[in-house]
């Protein structure tokens, strides 16, 4: 389910991960990373979450409407194995951590906009970790 006219803040949302987009693009210097940020930002947030919460998700609250926590555990799980796969390594499943609270806020809301908003939020704290650490380490 996406979020419609009177789905809350969408101005700000979208406002809120352009701008993250293109400071996190103004900060990389190379194609080759800017083509990374822009998947782990954009790309990915809206597939997976299309994926995943509006096709995976939502086919199962349909189905266990009296389990709808199983639904979201059941998601998580596929979207850590995923990663797992992809990635080839078993530290990826991970993410299906994260993919527990997105669930919860499609669960509570259906606004798949706030899902892949959240998840692109996540993605640049992983990235911003992931990029800073090195940098503070070696001071």
């Amino acid at each position: 389910m996406v979020g419609g006219a009177g789905s809350g803040a969408p101005g700000l949302t979208m406002l809120g991960a352009s701008g993250l987009l293109l400071l996190a693009l103004g900060l990389v210097a190379d194609y080759e990373r800017a083509q990374r940020v822009l998947t782990l930002l954009l790309l990915a947030p809206l597939l997976e979450e299309a994926i995943f919460r509006a096709g995976l998700q939502e086919a199962l609250l349909r189905r266990w409407q009296s389990h709808p926590r199983l639904a979201n555990v059941a998601t998580a799980a596929a979207f850590g194995l995923a990663h797992v796969v992809i990635r080839a390594d078993f530290a990826a499943f991970s993410v299906a951590l994260p993919a527990l609270l997105i669930g919860e806020v499609y669960q509570r809301t259906g606004r798949l906009r706030l899902c892949v908003a959240l998840h692109a939020a996540m993605n640049a704290t992983w990235l911003a970790w992931n990029t800073a650490g090195p940098l503070l380490s070696s001071h």
